[in-house]
């Protein structure tokens, strides 16, 4: 894709699912690229997964609930490639402990709310605020964050998940909106049932295929399909589109 050769992005999650696939398409494009996450043993297998590039890729142990660990990875960043270009932010709050105790509103848990938003609303929304000097100081840049068909269902359940994902539809206007003079896009893309390592695991097959059936095409998301996304939103084809929240489910959110 165009204008990707050499520029230097950060992807948080970059350790597994999407953003892993995402590290991998912008190596692929002859990008620099920090892969971010929090588990050392994911990290790493990213890097394995690229040996001809090491020397353009930076993996970063960091913590969205962390301030001083957001800005240490926006620096290391800079510190290593000079400058930044674009952040897909994909790191979010799945873990199978907290989804559990994210349920209907009549029964809703504070503290899973809290930390839910915490993770995915205030730690996306530093990332973007650390990253801002950084990406004016280059001439502008892309911004992507990965939100979700959760933020349109009509579930019972995943309340806080999916209040989460829709404030990051605001978040992404707002950015959008406000730095779009200084050369700043800011969008998001809403994932369908994508099969990441979790999916796969973690999901019956007779699940698997029923929600099959409710896609207009006849198969579940890759993590690739969502790097394929991100990835043009992040390069210069893209150049005139901000402010979107575009869905890539093969036809989900269509079809109900």
């Amino acid at each position: 894709m165009e204008g990707l050769k050499d520029k230097v992005f950060i992807v948080t999650g970059g350790g597994s699912g999407i953003g892993a696939a995402t590290v991998q398409r912008l190596l692929a494009e002859g990008a620099r690229v920090t892969a971010a996450g929090t588990n050392p043993d994911k990290l790493a297998r990213t890097r394995e997964q690229a040996p001809e590039a090491a020397d353009r890729l930076l993996t970063v142990q960091f913590d969205l609930r962390e301030e001083d660990s957001i800005a240490s990875l926006v620096a290391q960043t800079t510190d290593r490639f000079g400058r930044l270009d674009g952040v897909a932010n994909v790191a979010a709050a799945v873990g199978a402990d907290l989804m559990a105790r994210d349920q209907g509103v009549d029964t809703m848990d504070p503290d899973a709310w809290a930390e839910m938003m915490r993770i995915n609303v205030t730690g996306t929304g530093l990332v973007i605020r650390e990253s801002l000097p950084a990406l004016v100081a280059s001439g502008g840049g892309s911004i992507v964050n990965v939100s979700s068909l959760a933020a349109w269902q009509r579930e019972l359940w995943l309340t806080a998940y999916s209040s989460s994902k829709i404030a990051l539809h605001a978040l992404t206007r707002h950015t959008a909106h406000a730095w779009g003079r200084k050369n700043i896009r800011c969008n998001a893309v809403a994932p369908g049932v994508v099969l990441t390592e979790n999916v796969r695991t973690g999901t019956p097959p007779e699940v698997r295929e029923a929600l099959s059936e409710k896609t207009a095409l006849p198969r579940l998301g890759e993590p690739e399909d969502l790097a394929s996304m991100i990835v043009f939103l992040l390069s210069a084809e893209s150049s005139w589109i901000t402010g979107q929240i575009l869905s890539v489910d093969g036809g989900l959110t269509m079809r109900e």
